[in-house]
């Protein structure tokens, strides 16, 4: 594409874009609001990887000692434990640790627990990660084997269902991502069909003195690109502005030992790039729809 012909091409897309106003700014805002919905399921979708991933790599077994128990012997338990083949880690969780992390989800009636320092009830135990998710019932066993071990608790099952749930989440957010792109073409191709209606004579009479499809078609396509990528940019600043609000007020209220939301830092350039480029996609496919028919001369 030569420049003379681009700086053509692009005047006339932002003349038209100006002529038909209100339905730009229309379209502007329904493409905006299409691809905000978007961008929340982007980042639903992205967090839900990100937890996946915490889950597969936290994912542990817990094995509690026997009642009167030895420093020593649970040393060595611990020292067992961690020979294992499948084990990544074995940590000791005391009985102390058990209390104080009672204290906490008990938070404002903490102080039923009061009195028990002295004879605490809770066991000691190891919190051990695995290697290998799929060999957590082998290791399980093992485990139990282990002389002074009293059992082994095992929340592989759980950890399948909140897979499994994370899993039709994501699938649902893809689905309606897709959705929401199709809607969106739809919407910018009805906008540009007024601004091919009004110029359809023009167009007719560039066809006869010989322009080529594409001259005619990229002004159009620059001006669904412009729409496009405007409403892209509008929502990008939007559900950035959104996403890091809630990841204040989750820091300043929430403390989750188990889960974190991906920071923003981490993900501000993949939304930016998803944001331009489906809006410059949607723009130029909506575009390319509605002027095809009236090319046909």
């Amino acid at each position: 594409m030569k420049l003379a012909n681009f700086r053509y091409y692009l005047s006339q897309s932002l003349r038209s874009v100006v002529r038909n106003g209100f339905m730009s700014v229309s379209s502007i805002f329904t493409v905006m609001c299409c691809l905000f919905i978007l961008g929340l399921f982007l980042i639903i979708s992205m967090n839900v990887n990100s937890i996946a991933d915490q889950i597969r790599n936290q994912c542990e077994i817990q094995a509690f000692i026997a009642d009167g128990s030895s420093q020593r012997q649970i040393t060595e338990i611990g020292e067992r434990i961690r020979a294992l083949d499948n084990v990544r880690e074995a940590v000791l969780f005391t009985k102390k640790d058990a209390l104080d992390y009672m204290r906490k989800l008990f938070a404002d009636n903490a102080q039923a627990l009061d009195g028990l320092e002295n004879d605490n009830p809770f066991p000691d135990s190891y919190k051990i990660t695995l290697k290998d998710l799929s060999q957590a019932g082998t290791t399980v066993v093992s485990v139990g084997t282990i002389t002074g071990v009293k059992n082994v608790e095992n929340k592989q099952a759980l950890m399948d269902k909140i897979l499994a749930v994370t899993g039709k989440i994501k699938d649902a957010s893809l689905w309606l991502m897709l959705l929401l792109c199709v809607v969106s073409v739809f919407i910018i191709a009805n906008t540009i069909k007024l601004a091919v209606f009004s110029r359809r004579r023009e167009i007719n009479v560039m066809k006869f003195v010989g322009a080529t499809d594409w001259f005619i078609r990229w002004p159009f396509i620059i001006e669904g690109i412009i729409i496009g990528v405007s409403g892209g940019l509008i929502a990008f600043g939007l559900v950035s502005w959104g996403y890091i609000a809630v990841l204040k007020d989750v820091d300043g209220a929430i403390s989750l030992d188990m889960f974190r939301f991906v920071p923003y830092p981490g993900i501000w350039h993949i939304l930016l790039a998803a944001f331009i480029g489906l809006g410059a996609v949607i723009g130029a496919a909506g575009s390319s729809l509605s002027i095809r028919k009236h090319l046909k001369v």
